[in-house]
């Protein structure tokens, strides 16, 4: 069962308050910390979703969307296609909201992953990546499903972490995240810019899956097959799956740029974060930072770099560490 929010869907001001009045309690209202340095202030405050009971900012899209359904939609259940920060969102809320769950997952999804999903109470069912992209375009209809690529709804629970940014540091002059479908980029850019039209925010995409940077390149979706990458949980190619350029389109009228980091980059961050500011993140999560510390101070400004997520293998985070 699909819920469709029209492509055209652009959260007010107003409605991002009231999604932030509906994940209240839910969601941790993270805090801005500084990132730690030792000569030159870098100005840099980061925004570590990773704090949240997940472990990332999926629990504010998530949580707020079931929260919109009607009563007699929510109790049909959830689902969802992901192998990884959203399936773990749609297991956790459907337990909250005592619904039931579905994620369809990869077949090369790790069995960590899997089992964290089940942890919740969510059902896990594995397919092929061919069958997984047929599911996100005609999923069962026995529950209400959120299509990672399509469900614009997500947009205004995402964005209330824009607001937060704003409403505790005023003065910040650009925003890093990273874009993975764009939903979170679009929200935070939306929402911030509510209050503060100056405000920059800036995409980042990784060199092995540059799918928005080559849009806003070309103007429309280009075929960027991915390759692997610590930045998985942001990896896409857009034009395996239909009505995206609708999302590109949203994209690039919310975001002013979107840049590229290196995979050598993206250790760095992560490394950095972990040593330094004592924060575990995932490859997406540490894209933010990667693309601030490659521009100069004085051409960001004030920063806040958002680290969407923590979900990262313990094998994978010992190697960089090691």
């Amino acid at each position: 069962m699909i819920i469709p929010t029209p492509s055209s869907y652009r959260p007010t001001l107003e409605e991002f308050k009231k999604a932030s009045e509906r994940i209240k309690g839910i969601a941790i209202r993270t805090p801005l910390i500084p990132l730690r340095f030792y000569d030159e202030n870098p100005e840099i405050l980061l925004k570590p979703e990773i704090l949240q009971p997940i472990g990332s900012y999926k629990i504010r899209g998530v949580y707020n969307w079931v929260s919109k359904l009607a009563p007699a939609q929510r109790a049909k259940g959830i689902s969802t296609a992901s192998s990884g920060n959203m399936a773990q969102a749609v297991a956790y809320v459907a337990k909250l909201f005592n619904i039931p769950a579905r994620t369809i997952v990869f077949d090369t999804t790790p069995q960590t992953k899997k089992e964290s999903i089940r942890k919740y109470g969510g059902e896990v069912v594995s397919k092929s990546w061919d069958e997984w992209v047929q599911y996100t375009i005609n999923p069962e209809d026995d529950r209400c499903f959120i299509n990672p690529l399509e469900e614009y709804g997500l947009i205004d629970g995402h964005g209330t972490i824009g607001l937060e940014i704003m409403e505790e540091s005023p003065d910040t002059e650009s925003i890093y995240v990273a874009l993975g479908a764009g939903f979170l980029g679009a929200g935070i850019a939306f929402a911030a810019k509510a209050l503060k039209p100056s405000v920059r925010v800036i995409g980042v995409n990784s060199e092995n899956s540059p799918h928005f940077y080559e849009g806003f390149k070309h103007g429309r979706v280009m075929d960027t097959p991915t390759k692997p990458t610590l930045g998985d949980g942001s990896a896409v190619n857009l034009a395996a799956f239909p009505n995206t350029d609708k999302l590109l389109e949203m994209v690039m009228e919310a975001v002013d740029e979107v840049v590229l980091v290196s995979e050598d980059e993206i250790r760095d961050a992560i490394r950095y974060l972990a040593l330094e500011n004592k924060l575990v993140t995932e490859g997406s999560g540490a894209m933010s930072l990667a693309a601030a510390l490659g521009v100069p101070k004085d051409e960001r400004g004030q920063t806040v770099c958002v680290l969407t997520g923590g979900s990262i293998d313990a094998e994978k985070i010992t190697k960089i560490l090691y």
